[in-house]
């Protein structure tokens, strides 16, 4: 899903997508627990996290929810 939405963010949000197994450093310091897992962070350090998947629309939603944040 998040393949389809991204390409409206490029310019706008900083994406990145690790793989959990090889970064165990990055896992443990947002204590992920399950996939798929989801760490938003706005520019001003706000962290909000998000476990499960979610349709497009619920994608769109939070990620204009963080481009709101300052």
């Amino acid at each position: 899903m998040l393949n389809k939405v991204t390409s409206e963010y490029e310019n706008k949000i900083n994406i990145y997508k690790v793989n959990i197994d090889k970064e165990q450093e990055i896992s443990s310091l947002f204590n992920v627990r399950g996939i798929p897992f989801m760490v938003m962070i706005s520019k001003s350090g706000d962290i909000s996290v998000n476990v499960g998947g979610m349709d497009a629309g619920t994608l769109e939603y939070y990620l204009e929810g963080l481009l709101q944040k300052k």
